[in-house]
């Protein structure tokens, strides 16, 4: 069985585990999942793109528990000038005045590798990324020049991590889906092991995983996003549309992916010689 056969295998074994999944469980239904693979984001202007370009930042690691986005955002939108990216860049002209003006709001120890200052790096590196942006119509056109294959939709998410401090390749897929963009997959540590335990990347290297993904998804004849949702929801057992939890599932996935690769695998040969 070649690659793009694999492909078709797992993910159809994917959709069926994930199917029972949610028949087992007395809150979901088909209805729910049908939404959380179809949640469409979208946003109006360059303003609201760094809107979530700082919330994508707040999600590096230990991060989202320091920073708290959610909590603080209203604080956060009037240091920031409702997020406008050439007032930003205007009014901190360092990124040692914006973590001085965080420092004075939320009483924040000094320190080089404190997490605000980080965070600042990314706030005002992406501001100057996205201003250089007339309007929502230049940006999507900018982003529209890199759908021509798996090779040139991994290069627009690289070049994200190259210009945005902090934005490794997941938070900059991360931060392309969100906008509503899906043909951008996020490699988290889910998809990763997934699909490095059942041979259909060459590693546990999100780069590889990020173009598998988006190989499965041409293959499947499915956008991205919806490929990456399904492996997702299987691997963090998270329904956040409705707040329900089923747990990880995905050492059960991995070896029932096996199973089914092996089964079809025995049948192909069978079938050859036959």
């Amino acid at each position: 069985m070649d690659k793009r056969g694999k492909f078709k295998v797992v993910f159809n074994a994917a959709v069926q585990f994930l199917n029972n999944i949610v028949i087992q469980h007395p809150k979901l239904n088909e209805l729910i999942l049908k939404q959380h693979l179809e949640q469409k984001s979208e946003f109006d202007n360059i303003t609201d793109a760094n809107r979530r370009l700082v919330e994508s930042l707040q999600n590096r690691n230990m991060m989202t528990s320091v920073i708290n986005f959610r909590e603080k955002e209203e604080r956060l939108r009037a240091i920031l000038y409702d997020y406008n990216p050439k007032k930003i860049i205007q009014e901190y002209s360092t990124v040692d005045s914006l973590f001085r003006r965080f420092q004075d709001e939320f009483v924040i120890i000094n320190g080089k590798r404190n997490l605000w200052r980080k965070f600042s790096e990314g706030i005002l590196s992406g501001s100057k990324f996205l201003s250089s942006f007339k309007n929502k119509k230049e940006f999507d056109g900018f982003i529209h020049t890199f759908s021509l294959n798996k090779y040139t939709r991994a290069a627009l998410p690289l070049l994200l991590s190259r210009e945005i401090r902090g934005f490794g390749l997941a938070l900059a897929c991360d931060f392309l889906k969100e906008l509503g963009y899906r043909d951008y997959p996020k490699p988290d540590r889910h998809l990763i092991k997934i699909f490095n335990s059942l041979g259909l990347s060459e590693s546990e290297d999100p780069y590889d995983a990020y173009k598998s993904i988006v190989e499965m998804a041409e293959v499947v004849k499915k956008d991205a996003y919806t490929v990456d949702k399904v492996f997702w929801l299987i691997g963090s057992g998270k329904f956040n549309l409705v707040d329900i939890k089923v747990g990880n599932h995905c050492d059960k996935f991995i070896e029932y992916g096996n199973k089914v690769l092996r089964e079809k695998q025995k049948s192909f040969v069978n079938g050859s010689n036959g």
